[in-house]
């Protein structure tokens, strides 16, 4: 079998292991009257500082606030005339438009990269900017010790944008240069390589084993030893590897072939079933809204077709006439002979359910989620049903609601049976008028009326987000409620193993926050909208419980020790459904704001309770934390939650603490070394947010549904 291999590019690669300095490599192959690009990730690589002493004009982007701080501490060490070589800037460069608008002659990726480095838009983006508007060139600079250490797999991402001149390894990196090709086909094969890519992939690897075993230098004579043999086995398997490419790529034709017949057979069959909805509608409309004068009409009409219609015909203007003075006109009987309000069914309604609890962690969780859903498919109708009394925040996102009190809001007299027979025939009000595909319920325990009214409907999508670290004995009488829905969601734990993981009907998932990173108010706008002096550092508390008028509470203790220090501005979150506070003290203001996280990047330090939300908000936006954990929660284990972050060097944990525990951790968590490392360990702890992912699975489940 003949196969046209003309896509295949010839590549001579030069592949060294511990060959002179990759700085100077970096500036032998770049242009040096012009300007380098570093997109910096994680890592601790310092290209840029070496780049500027060889007399080269560095721009570098990092991506969040911290690196921000650590390289400029670094850059200002340099000479005032080495300062002047380089410039560094915080935005998202996974962003292609924001990437555009910096104009160099070559791109160096260093530090540690997440997976969207791997991500195809984004090497394209690059791709772009390198091959269609610079003319340039790209380096990536990894270290070994970051995850990176599937070479194979980084570059055979990069050999779909990049074709390799010289790769290897130095001092602990892994280091690759490319140019861009001069021709990407849409339909691309990743793994589409020619004999030299495959000689030079298994040089590397076999030099890397060595790497991990020994620190010692690849002797010259054994490394051309092995390029023989990786370059003929390399050779051998190269007919297999395009007999296989193209085998691939007629599949895929295939594939796309029947793919689009199907989603013709599926555009149909939607045109018409809208088609049958809405014509069934206009129907109901009409008969269920008709006049008494339209009634009239048709039942004399009626009369005139048939006998038994004409002897009727006196009772059913009575019967009409009984229905508009009784206001029964419009409304639909049900099977019990009750009235019922019209249906609204498009076929496009989630009802999410979450219960009150002791704050607002189970509203957020699901707003979090809804605003994502909704970003998926705007078509989505978004219903609430809830007993929380921040009714207001369902609302202002533009989601319609609906609102039972909690039990604990009636009379005493009010029984469990009498509210969970409210709560059941509220709920099944609402979801005969919405009939909605899937309900999404957020609770530590599924109420009596809410399981009720969910087994009234036939084929009900039901998700319970049900989130985890419960005290132990709890979880047990949890758990015996799982089987009522068909999916249950678990947010993971800061530090756990929260990767997307399915496990029976339970899908574990990253910890579901309402804000993104990018969500988040810039530090210096907070300072001049609070008029925050200069130089002053700021603390958030948010303690919930204790009377702050009260000398003995904890939280007068921490704000006398916090106010001690002359350098302090305090501000103290309330709870938008608590009492406010009558607070009357300098450098000292109460923010009443929803969600108040939107200010965190504004804080140098946190002093907080370890409730959920709040946690997970400290860690994910990288806030240095005093956690002071409430060990009287009924299922919440607040204690092991505080610990992780502990343990991490993430956080100071208290336990009821006096005086002089909070003067020393103060103290310590303000320090400047400390607040940095505090920062980055808690960054480390939560990369994702499980939203997105919950998001996601919610609006799958209601197309397969459909």
């Amino acid at each position: 079998m003949n196969f046209d291999v003309s896509p295949f590019y010839t590549e001579n690669i030069e592949v060294s292991i511990n060959e002179g300095s990759l700085n100077n490599k970096l500036v032998s192959h770049g242009k040096k009257a012009n300007s380098l690009l570093v997109l910096s990730g994680n890592g601790e690589t310092q290209s840029s500082l070496e780049l500027v002493k060889l007399d080269q004009q560095v721009f570098e982007l990092v991506r969040y606030d911290e690196e921000l701080q650590s390289k400029s501490e670094a850059y200002r060490s340099l000479p005032r005339e080495l300062q002047e070589k380089l410039t560094l800037q915080q935005i998202n460069f996974y962003d292609p438009e924001r990437l555009r608008s910096y104009k160099s002659d070559m791109i160096i990726l260093e530090g540690t990269f997440t997976k969207r480095f791997f991500e195809e838009a984004f090497l394209k983006g690059v791709y772009t900017l390198l091959a269609e508007e610079l003319n340039g060139s790209l380096v990536v600079k990894l270290p070994l010790n970051s995850g990176t250490e599937d070479i194979s797999e980084v570059v055979l991402c990069l050999n779909q944008f990049f074709v390799a001149t010289s790769m290897g390894f130095e001092d602990g990196y892994f280091y690759f240069f490319g140019e861009p090709r001069t021709v990407v086909s849409k339909d691309r094969i990743k793994q589409e390589v020619t004999s030299d890519l495959l000689a030079s992939i298994l040089k590397l690897e076999k030099a890397l084993q060595k790497l991990s075993v020994s620190e010692q230098e690849v002797q010259t004579k054994s490394e051309d030893q092995e390029d023989v043999i990786a370059k003929a086995v390399a050779n051998q398997n190269l007919d297999q590897v395009i007999q296989q490419q193209f085998q691939i790529r007629e599949l895929n034709e295939q594939l796309k072939s029947v793919t689009n017949e199907s989603r013709k057979k599926d555009k149909q069959l939607a045109q018409v079933t809208q088609k049958y909805n809405r014509a069934q509608h206009i129907v109901n409309h009409m008969n269920s809204n008709a006049s008494a004068r339209y009634l009239i009409g048709d039942a004399v009409m009626g009369s005139s077709k048939s006998f038994g219609r004409a002897i009727r015909l006196p009772k059913r203007l009575l019967q009409i006439y009984r229905d508009a003075k009784n206001g029964k006109l419009g409304r639909i009987k049900n099977g019990s002979g009750s009235f019922e309000v019209e249906p609204i069914d498009d076929g496009n309604a989630i009802l999410f359910v979450p219960t009150n609890g002791a704050g607002l962690g189970h509203l957020t969780r699901l707003l979090a989620i809804a605003r994502r859903v909704k970003r998926i498919d705007p078509s989505k109708k978004i219903i609430f049903h809830t007993t929380s009394s921040a009714m207001h925040l369902i609302l202002q996102e533009g989601f319609l609601g609906y609102h039972l009190p909690s039990k604990m809001l009636f009379p005493k007299e009010m029984s469990a049976k009498q509210w969970n027979a409210m709560l059941r025939d509220h709920l099944e009000t609402v979801i005969s008028i919405h009939q909605p595909e899937t309900i999404v319920f957020d609770g530590a325990f599924p109420y009596a009326g809410l399981v009720a009214s969910m087994r009234k409907k036939d084929g009900l999508r039901k998700i319970w987000v049900k989130r985890g670290q419960h005290k132990e004995g709890k979880a047990e009488l949890v758990e015996s409620k799982e089987s009522e829905f068909d999916e249950v969601y678990v947010p993971g734990e800061a530090g756990g193993e929260n990767s997307l993981r399915k496990e029976g009907i339970k899908t574990y998932c990253e910890p579901v926050l309402y804000l993104d990173r990018e969500e988040l108010k810039d530090r210096e706008s907070v300072r001049r909208q609070w008029n925050i002096p200069e130089g002053m550092k700021m603390v958030y508390v948010q303690l919930g419980a204790g009377k702050i008028n009260d000398i003995h509470s904890t939280i007068s203790i921490l704000l006398n020790e916090l106010l001690k220090r002359e350098d302090v501005f305090v501000v103290i979150g309330e709870s938008i459904i608590g009492n406010r506070m009558d607070l009357k003290m300098d450098r000292v203001l109460t923010l009443r704001d929803y969600p108040n996280s939107i200010y965190f990047n504004a804080f140098d330090l946190i002093v907080t309770a370890t409730g959920y939300n709040t946690f997970h908000e400290v860690m994910y936006f990288g806030v240095p934390s005093i956690l002071i954990p409430n060990e009287n929660t009924k299922t919440d284990d607040q204690v092991a939650r505080a610990m992780i972050a502990g343990n991490a060097g993430a956080a100071i944990v208290l336990r009821e603490p006096g005086a002089s525990d909070f003067e020393q951790a103060i103290e310590k968590a303000l320090d400047e070394d400390n607040n940095r490392d505090m920062r980055k360990n808690a960054l480390a702890l939560m990369k994702e947010n499980g939203a997105q992912q919950m998001a996601e699975m919610i609006v799958a489940n209601v197309v397969a549904n459909n």
